[in-house]
C-alpha cells in the first residue's frame, strides 16, 4: 500500500461519523425539535435544552473519532517508515559486504570491469541517499509523542550512520581501482615502448655501411628516417617514463615490477640513441671515404682520358691545320693546368682522412699517390705532345719560307738571264731597273 492509498484509507476511516446515514439520524431529531418548538412554543426551553445536549454529544463524538483516526494514521505511518528504513538498511548492508570483497584485478580489462561494477554501486548509493532524504522528510511530520516515533528515529540513525560509513570505502575502492588501472596501463605502455625500441635497435646497430657511394647515401637516408622517428617518439617515451617513475617511487610489489620494466626501457632507449649516434658517425666517415673514392675515380678517368689524347700521333697536313692543332693543344694544356685545383682538393681530403686515422688509410694513400703520378705523367705527355706539334708547325713554316725563297730566286734568275739589251736609251733604262734592284743598287 503506497502513501496515497494509505491516506485515502485513513480518511475513509475517519469519516465514519460523517456518513450520510448517521447525519440523517442526528438531523432528524434536530428537525423534529425545531418543528415541535414551532407547534408548541411553551415547550421551547425544554426542547432547546435537549437539542443542545444532542449537539454537544455529537461534537464530543466527532472530536474523539478524529483523535482516534489521527492516532491510527501516525501508527501506520511510523510502521511504514520503519519498514522502509529496514529494507534500505538491508541493501546498504549488502553493499557493505560487496565492498569488503576485494578481487585482485589481473589485467586492465578486469580493472575496467571492476570500475564499471563500482560505478553501478555508486549510482545505487546516490539513489539511496535521495531515498533517505525523502524518508527524513516524512519522518519529520511524525508527532514527537506519537506511537513508533522512537523506533523510526532509531532506524533512521542506523541507516544514516551506515551511509556515512560507506562513503569513504566507496571512495577508497575507486582510488585503489584507478591506481591499479594506472599500474596495468603503465606496464602495458612500457611493454609497447620497449618493443618499439627493440624493433629499431638492429637497424641502429647494423654493421652494413655500404660498399660504394650510392649504397652509403641510401643507408644514410634510412638512418635519417630512423632519427626523425626517434625524435618524434621522444615525448611519448618521456610521458611513459614519468608516469612509471611516479609508480616506481611507491614501496609495494607491483611498483617493484614496474621499476624493473622501467629500468629495462631506459637501458634500451639509451642504447638506441647511442647506437644511432655512433652509426651516424660511422656512416659519415664511410660517406667521406666513398665520396673520396668516387671523386678519385672520376679524376683518374679524366686523367686517363686526357693521357689518351696526348698519346695520339695525329698531326696537321699543312701549316694551317698544324697551327689549329697547336692552338687546341694549348687550350687543353691550360685546362689540365687548371685541373690541378681538383687534384689539390682531393689531396686535402686524403690528408684529412689520414689525420683521423681512418681504417682504410693505407688504401687511400696509395690511390692518392697513383693520382699524383698520373697527373705528373700527364703533364709530361702534354709537354711532349706540345713539342711535337710545335716542331711540326715550324717544319711547315720553314718549308713555306723555303718555297717562297726558291720562287723569289727563280724570278730573279729570269731577270738576270734575259738577253734583251734595249733598243734605245729609254728602253735600256727601263730594262736596267729590275737588274739594279736585284743587285741592290
Amino acid at each position: 500500500m503506497n502513501w496515497s492509498e494509505y491516506n485515502i484509507s485513513i480518511a475513509a476511516q475517519t469519516g465514519l461519523c460523517r456518513r450520510p446515514g448517521l447525519i440523517c439520524l442526528i438531523g432528524r431529531p434536530l428537525q423534529e425539535g425545531q418543528q415541535l418548538i414551532k407547534e408548541k412554543p411553551e415547550l421551547a426551553p425544554e426542547v432547546r435544552k435537549k437539542l443542545e445536549e444532542i449537539h454537544d454529544c455529537w461534537i464530543v463524538l466527532e472530536s474523539t473519532t478524529q483523535a482516534k483516526a489521527r492516532h491510527l494514521f501516525e501508527a501506520n505511518k511510523a510502521e511504514l517508515l520503519v519498514q522502509s528504513y529496514g529494507e534500505l538498511d538491508k541493501r546498504l548492508s549488502h553493499l557493505e559486504g560487496q565492498l569488503q570483497v576485494v578481487d585482485g584485478a589481473r589485467d586492465i580489462t578486469s580493472v575496467n570491469s571492476e570500475l564499471q561494477k563500482l560505478q553501478v554501486l555508486e549510482n545505487q548509493m546516490e539513489g539511496w541517499y535521495k531515498e533517505v532524504g525523502e524518508l527524513q522528510a516524512q519522518a519529520s511530520t511524525l508527532h514527537q509523542d506519537g506511537s513508533g516515533k522512537e523506533e523510526v528515529t532509531e532506524k533512521q540513525n542506523v541507516v544514516e550512520a551506515r551511509i556515512v560509513r560507506l562513503i569513504e570505502p566507496l571512495k577508497q575502492r575507486r582510488r585503489i581501482l584507478l591506481a591499479s588501472k594506472e599500474v596495468h596501463q603503465v606496464t602495458r605502455d612500457i611493454e609497447d615502448e620497449t618493443l618499439w625500441v627493440q624493433e629499431r635497435l638492429p637497424q641502429a646497430m647494423s654493421k652494413d655501411h655500404g660498399n660504394n657511394l650510392q649504397t652509403v647515401q641510401h643507408l644514410h637516408k634510412k638512418l635519417q628516417t630512423l632519427q626523425r622517428e626517434i625524435l618524434g617518439h621522444q615525448p611519448r617515451i618521456s610521458d611513459v617514463m614519468e608516469r612509471a617513475g611516479h609508480i616506481a617511487s611507491i614501496q609495494n610489489p607491483e611498483a617493484d615490477a614496474v621499476r624493473l620494466s622501467l629500468d629495462r626501457l631506459r637501458e634500451s632507449w639509451d642504447a638506441l640513441r647511442e647506437e644511432t649516434q655512433q652509426r651516424e658517425q660511422r656512416l659519415n666517415a664511410m660517406q667521406q671515404v666513398q665520396q673520396y673514392y668516387f671523386d678519385a675515380s672520376e679524376v683518374e678517368s679524366w686523367l686517363s682520358e686526357q693521357e689518351l689524347h696526348m698519346m695520339t700521333d695525329e698531326k696537321g697536313k699543312d701549316e694551317q691545320s698544324s697551327l689549329q692543332m697547336l692552338k687546341k693543344h694549348l687550350t687543353l694544356e691550360q685546362t689540365i693546368d687548371d685541373y690541378a685545383e681538383n687534384i689539390c682538393e682531393l689531396s686535402n681530403t686524403c690528408r684529412a682522412l689520414l689525420d683521423v686515422g681512418h681504417p682504410e688509410s693505407e688504401h687511400i694513400s696509395k690511390q692518392q699517390s697513383q693520382i699524383d703520378r698520373l697527373y705528373v705523367s700527364l703533364k709530361d705527355f702534354v709537354e711532349e705532345r706540345k713539342g711535337k706539334l710545335e716542331q711540326h708547325y715550324w717544319l711547315f713554316q720553314l718549308n713555306r719560307e723555303v718555297d717562297e725563297l726558291e720562287q723569289w730566286i727563280a724570278e730573279r734568275e729570269v731577270v738576270a738571264g734575259s738577253p734583251e739589251l734595249g733598243q734605245d736609251y729609254e728602253h735600256v733604262t727601263v730594262s736596267e731597273k729590275p737588274l739594279m734592284s736585284l743587285i741592290g743598287l
